[in-house]
């Protein structure tokens, strides 16, 4: 163990999210696979073509999210209490469980509500891939203070991750095609909102740099709120 890391801290903070990060990416792989098998079964199609970008993009950000917490860099201020340690593991947790209960969402096979979801799950992925792919050695689940991080789509917004989350996890809603599924989402990203303002409050009490940008950058959406 590295010094003055205990247990329990080790494994919530390393050994856990590993752990989901691999459960994650077997299920996803799974996913590519079935959907390649489908591909070369049945031959080119636009919507079975799109499901298959969408789950590749989905399998690389999870392998990212487990790169980065073997390789992320040393905690300034630790995570503490539960607004900070607790809850954003329980809203972590709640976008895929809900996603399992709330029904299937099968690939469209025309134009529709189911269609458009796929369409703005793709650019979700594409934009959470980004945004990580800068957060990289500062990327936490708990609310934990790293090095500020401004640079590719941090330039323009401060929470760019949960903007890309959002959008895949609409798309998945809309596949989903279900009312319910749709004011999950809802209240899922109410609760994203919250768990944001939770780490600007912990960045901004110890970074003067943070507090600075925070000024000059837009929450979450750019040139709206």
């Amino acid at each position: 163990m590295p010094g003055g890391t205990t247990w329990g801290r080790w494994l919530a903070g390393k050994a856990m999210p590993l752990a989901i990060c691999a459960l994650l990416a077997l299920t996803v792989g799974q996913g590519v696979r079935d959907d390649a098998a489908r591909l070369m079964r049945e031959g080119p199609g636009l919507f079975p073509a799109l499901g298959l970008v969408r789950r590749c993009l989905t399998l690389l950000f999870v392998v990212l999210i487990a790169s980065s917490y073997l390789t992320r860099g040393r905690v300034v201020t630790a995570a503490r209490g539960f607004g900070e340690r607790i809850f954003p593991v329980l809203v972590l947790l709640a976008g895929p469980i809900g996603v399992v209960f709330l029904g299937r969402h099968d690939l469209p096979d025309r134009p529709g509500p189911a269609a458009l979801g796929l369409l703005i799950a793709i650019p979700g992925a594409g934009l959470s891939l980004w945004a990580l792919w800068h957060l990289r050695d500062s990327f936490s689940i708990m609310a934990e203070a790293r090095r500020p991080v401004t640079t590719g789509p941090y330039r323009h917004v401060r929470h760019p991750l949960y903007l890309g989350e959002a959008l895949m996890m609409l798309g998945l809603c809309l596949m989903i095609g279900t009312l319910t599924a749709l004011l999950f989402w809802a209240a899922l990203n109410a609760f994203q909102v919250v768990r944001a303002r939770i780490e600007e409050g912990k960045l901004a009490g110890q970074f003067e740099e943070y507090r600075a940008y925070r000024e000059r950058t837009r929450f979450i959406i750019p040139g709206v709120y």
